[in-house]
C-alpha cells in the first residue's frame, strides 16, 4: 500500500487482494509465459523490476513475488473480497509489501549465491587492488616458491629426491617480455581451470588446509616435520596475486606440465575470458617445461621500463623477494644470495653474516653494536633478528630521518616483504632499531601491502619493544663498558622515550638503562695516566647511598664536569659525603622530572634541595661547646665568621640597598664552604631555556606574559667568606667611596651566583661594572 497510509486503511485494501490472489494461483504459469520466463524459479527479480521505483518494497519469499506479479496482471473485478472474508488483524510493515503466507508457501523459499561480473572483478583486481605495479614481481615469485615447496613436500613424502629446485626469470626489453619459470609442481588442464580460471581461489591455501587435515587424522606421521615445514613456507593465501601480471601486460601465457609429458597452455588478455590448449613439452618459448610452470608476460609499451628492464626487476627482487627459500635468478644471475638469518638459531649465525645482513636490511655502513635473535610462538608467532646500531642512524654522512610513524624494521610474512620501514609497529623513540620481523599472524589486506588489525600490530610492537629494552638491560650487565660506549651515542633515544607520550608504558624499563657520571672520585687505569669517570646507573647510585641519605641528588652542568665540580651547590653534599649525579645535557633535567623517583627515592636537583642543616649544625655546635666548657675556653665557635647580628644587618642591606626588588630575600648560609653566595628558589636552567624558546616563537603580548612567569630568587651568603666580610667592613668604615665599591661588589656577587645557577640571560650587562672594579683594583 502507500508508504504513509494508516494501518487500518492498509488492512482494508490489502487483505481482500491477497485473498483474491490466492484463488488465482493457476494464473502463475500464464504469467511466466507472458514474461517469457521458462525456468522454474521464483519471479522475485522480475516482480521487483516491474514495480514502480517510487513504491519500493521487500520481497519476503518467492510466493509473495508471484502473488505480487499476479496482482499487477489480474483484472480489477477479481480483487473484490468474497463474502465472509477474514478481516482479523494481521501485522503490517511500513514501507514493505506484506502478505499472508501459508506454511506450504513458506516452504518454497530458496537460497541463492551472490553472482559477480567476472570481467569487472578481474578489472578491479588488476587495476585497483595494488598501489605499485612493481609488486607483480613479488606475487609471481611467491607463487613460484609455493609451487616449489609443494613439489618438495610431494617428493619427500614419497621418499624421493625432487632435485634442485629454483626460480628463473628472464627479461627482454627489446621484445617486451617477462618470463618466470619454476621446476616445481606443475598444473594439469583441470588445475589451470580451477586455479587460474577462478578468481580468489588459492591453490596454496587449499594445499595448507589439506596438510592440516592430514596431520589431524594421523598425528604419528613420520613425515610430520616435513609437513609442518611445508605449511610454514607456503606464502599464498588469497588467490589473486597471479592476476597482478595484467597490470603490466597486454596478455599472459602460462605453460605448465605436471611431469607426465602432457603440457597445456593457458592464455588470457585479462578481458574476462581465457583459453586452454594442449602444447608440447620442451625448452622452447611456446613449450611447457618437463615439470613445472613457465609464465610469459607480453609487457605493455608504457611499462617496459618497469617490467622488462633488468635493472628495474633486479631492484624489485632485492626489495621484496630477497629471502625467498629457493634460488632466484635473473638472466642467469642469482638475486637472493643472503640467507633469511632470522629463521636460524643464534649459534648458527656468524658475526660476518650478521653484519652483512644488517647492512643489507638497514641500509647502514657501520657495524652493529648488539644483535638480538628473538622468537616467540605465543601470543603471536614471531621470528625476528634485531640490531642496535653503533652510530646514531639519524646523524652523519649516511644519516636518515624516518617519516611520521615509520620504524627502522622491515615487516615480513613467510619471508616475503610486506612493509619496509613498517608504520605503527614501534613507538617513535625506538626508531633506531634495525632488522627484520617475520610474523605469520600479521593480518594482511588482500594486496599484502598494508595491515588490517591495528590492535594486533600494536601488540606485536609492544612485545618487540619490551624484549629489546630487556635485552639492552642484559647487555648493560654483561658488557658494561661496551654498553656505556653505545649509550653515549644512542642514549638520546632512550631519554626521548622517558619524556615522550608513551612514557607511562615504558618508563620503568627505560629508567634502569640511563647512565650518568657522578661526583665519585675518578678511577685511574694502569694503561692510561688520564683518570676516567665511570658512568653509573640509578640502581648503582641507590646501592651506594649512605643510610642517612633519603634522596637521589643530581646537578645540571651543561658546561661539563669542570663546571659541575666548582658549583657552589655541590660543596655541602661533598662535606656530607653524598654522591651527586652530573647531567651534561639540557634534556637530562626534563628526563629527571619525568622519572621523579627510583626504588622509592625521589630525584632532587641540588639547586632546589632543602637540606635539614639545623639539626646537624646544632649537634656539632653542642659538641664544640661541651669541649670548650671542659677546657674553660669561652671564645666564639668560628672567630673568622661574621657574628649573628652583623650578618643579619648585612643581609638586610643586601636586600634593601644593594639589590632592591631583585631578590625575594637574603640570609646566611650554613652549606657554603668555598663560595661567597648561591641562588635559591630560581627557575631551573632547562625550564628557562624552554621558556626563552617559546618567547622567540611568540608574539609580543605572549612573550611579555612568558617573561612575567620569571620569579625572583633568594640569595644565601657565606658568613665565612672573605668577600662577604670585606663588604661588611667597607660598610662600617664610613668611607663613602668604599661603600660605593661595596655596593658594586655586592651586585657582582649576586650576578656571579646567577651565572653559577645558569640564571643569567645576558652576561654583557655585567661587563661595565667589572671594568670599573678592575680600574679601582689596578689604581691601588
Amino acid at each position: 500500500g502507500p508508504r504513509a497510509a494508516p494501518t487500518r486503511t492498509l488492512r482494508r485494501k490489502l487483505l481482500p487482494r491477497v485473498h483474491a490472489i490466492a484463488t488465482m494461483a493457476a494464473m502463475i504459469p500464464l504469467a511466466r509465459r507472458h514474461l517469457r520466463i521458462h525456468a522454474i524459479e521464483p519471479l522475485a527479480r522480475i516482480a521487483v523490476s516491474i514495480r514502480p521505483a517510487s513504491r519500493s518494497f521487500t520481497v519476503r519469499s518467492a510466493a509473495v513475488a508471484d502473488a505480487t506479479l499476479l496482482r499487477r496482471l489480474a483484472p480489477r473485478s477479481s480483487m473484490v473480497s468474497p463474502p465472509g472474508a477474514d478481516l482479523t488483524h494481521r501485522p503490517t510493515y511500513r514501507g514493505f509489501a506484506s502478505s499472508h503466507v501459508s506454511a506450504a508457501d513458506a516452504a518454497t523459499e530458496e537460497t541463492h549465491a551472490f553472482q559477480a561480473e567476472t570481467r569487472r572483478l578481474l578489472d578491479i583486481v588488476t587495476n585497483s587492488l595494488y598501489t605499485d605495479k612493481e609488486v607483480f614481481v613479488r606475487e609471481l615469485v611467491s607463487n613460484a616458491s609455493d609451487a616449489l615447496e609443494k613439489c618438495r613436500h610431494d617428493y619427500l613424502a614419497r621418499g624421493e629426491d625432487p632435485g634442485e629446485l629454483a626460480v628463473a626469470i628472464k627479461v627482454d626489453n627489446d621484445k617486451r617480455t617477462f618470463v618466470i619459470e619454476d621446476n616445481g609442481l606443475g598444473m594439469s588442464k583441470e588445475d589451470l581451470t580451477s586455479n587460474l580460471g577462478t578468481i580468489a581461489r588459492s591453490g596454496s591455501k587449499a594445499f595448507v588446509d589439506e596438510l592440516s587435515s592430514d596431520e589431524d587424522k594421523n598425528t604419528k606421521d613420520k613425515n610430520k616435520s616435513a609437513t609442518n615445514t611445508a605449511a610454514a613456507n607456503i606464502i599464498g593465501k588469497f588467490g589473486v596475486g597471479f592476476y597482478s601480471a595484467f597490470m603490466v601486460s597486454d596478455s599472459v601465457d602460462v605453460f605448465s606440465c605436471v611431469g607426465d609429458g602432457k603440457g597445456h597452455k593457458w592464455s588470457s588478455k585479462g578481458d574476462g575470458s581465457y583459453t586452454i590448449a594442449p602444447c608440447t613439452v620442451g625448452d622452447g618459448p611456446d613449450q611447457a617445461p618437463a615439470r613445472g610452470t613457465r609464465i610469459t608476460l607480453h609487457v605493455k609499451e608504457q611499462d617496459k621500463t618497469l617490467a622488462a628492464a633488468e635493472w628495474a626487476v633486479e631492484s624489485v627482487l632485492k626489495k621484496y623477494s630477497a629471502f625467498v627459500g629457493f634460488p632466484v635468478t635473473l638472466n642467469g644471475k642469482r638475486t637472493n644470495s643472503i640467507d633469511a638469518l632470522w629463521t636460524k638459531r643464534a649459534s648458527e649465525v656468524t658475526d660476518e653474516d650478521a653484519t652483512a645482513f644488517y647492512r643489507f636490511v638497514g641500509g647502514a655502513i657501520d657495524t652493529p653494536a648488539f644483535r638480538l635473535h628473538f622468537s616467540a610462538d605465543a601470543p603471536l608467532t614471531i621470528r625476528s633478528l634485531l640490531f642496535a646500531p653503533t652510530d646514531n642512524p639519524e646523524r652523519g654522512f649516511a644519516g636518515k630521518q624516518l617519516d611520521g610513524d615509520q620504524s627502522g624494521l622491515s615487516l615480513y610474512s613467510r619471508r616475503v616483504l610486506i612493509q619496509q620501514n613498517a608504520r605503527g609497529l614501534l613507538p617513535q623513540f625506538m626508531r633506531w632499531v634495525r632488522g627484520v620481523v617475520d610474523c605469520e599472524d600479521v593480518p594482511l589486506n588482500i594486496s599484502r601491502e598494508s595491515l588490517q588489525d591495528s590492535d594486533l600490530i600494536r601488540r606485536l610492537g609492544d612485545i618487540i619493544t619490551k624484549r629489546v629494552l630487556k635485552f639492552l638491560g642484559e647487555r648493560a650487565k654483561k658488557e658494561p663498558e661496551k654498553y656505556v660506549e653505545w649509550y653515549g651515542k644512542m642514549g638520546v633515544f632512550l631519554k626521548e622515550g622517558i619524556c615522550g607520550d608513551q612514557s607511562y608504558l615504558y618508563k620503568d624499563s627505560l629508567t634502569p638503562l640511563l647512565r650518568f657520571e657522578s661526583s665519585a672520585e675518578a678511577v685511574k687505569d694502569d694503561k692510561d695516566d688520564k683518570p676516567s669517570h665511570a658512568q653509573i646507573s640509578l640502581d648503582q647510585y641507590v646501592s651506594r647511598m649512605p643510610d642517612d641519605q633519603k634522596e637521589i641528588y643530581y646537578l645540571v652542568a651543561p658546561g661539563g664536569r669542570r663546571q659541575a665540580e666548582i658549583s657552589p651547590y655541590l660543596e655541602h653534599l661533598k662535606v656530607k659525603g653524598h654522591e651527586v649525579l652530573f647531567l651534561y645535557a639540557h634534556v637530562d633535567e626534563f628526563v629527571m622530572q619525568h622519572v621523579r623517583s627510583h626504588k622509592g627515592k625521589n630525584l632532587v636537583s641540588v639547586e632546589m634541595a632543602q637540606f635539614d642543616d639545623d639539626e646537624p649544625a646544632k649537634k656539632d655546635a653542642k659538641k664544640d661547646a661541651d669541649k670548650k666548657d671542659a677546657k674553660g675556653d669561652t671564645e666564639p665557635e668560628d672567630k673568622d665568621a661574621l657574628g649573628g647580628e652583623a650578618m643579619e644587618k648585612l643581609c638586610v642591606w643586601f636586600a634593601e640597598t644593594a639589590l632592591p626588588g631583585r631578590v625575594t630575600g637574603v640570609k646566611a648560609s650554613s652549606r657554603l664552604v668555598g663560595s661567597p653566595a648561591l641562588l635559591t628558589g630560581h627557575e631551573p636552567e632547562a625550564m628557562r631555556r624552554y621558556r626563552m624558546m617559546l618567547t622567540m616563537m611568540s608574539d609580543d603580548a605572549t612573550a611579555k606574559k612568558l617573561d612575567e612567569l620569571q620569579t625572583n630568587a633568594g640569595l644565601e651568603l657565606n658568613p665565612k667568606h672573605a668577600i662577604v666580610k670585606g663588604i661588611q667592613a667597607a660598610l662600617e668604615s664610613g668611607d663613602e667611596e668604599r661603600k660605593a665599591v661595596a655596593k658594586m661588589v655586592a651586585e657582582q656577587v649576586f650576578d656571579n651566583a646567577r651565572i653559577a645557577a645558569g640564571a643569567l640571560d645576558d652576561p654583557r650587562e655585567i661587563v661595565g661594572r667589572l671594568n670599573t672594579l678592575l680600574e679601582k683594583v689596578v689604581a691601588k
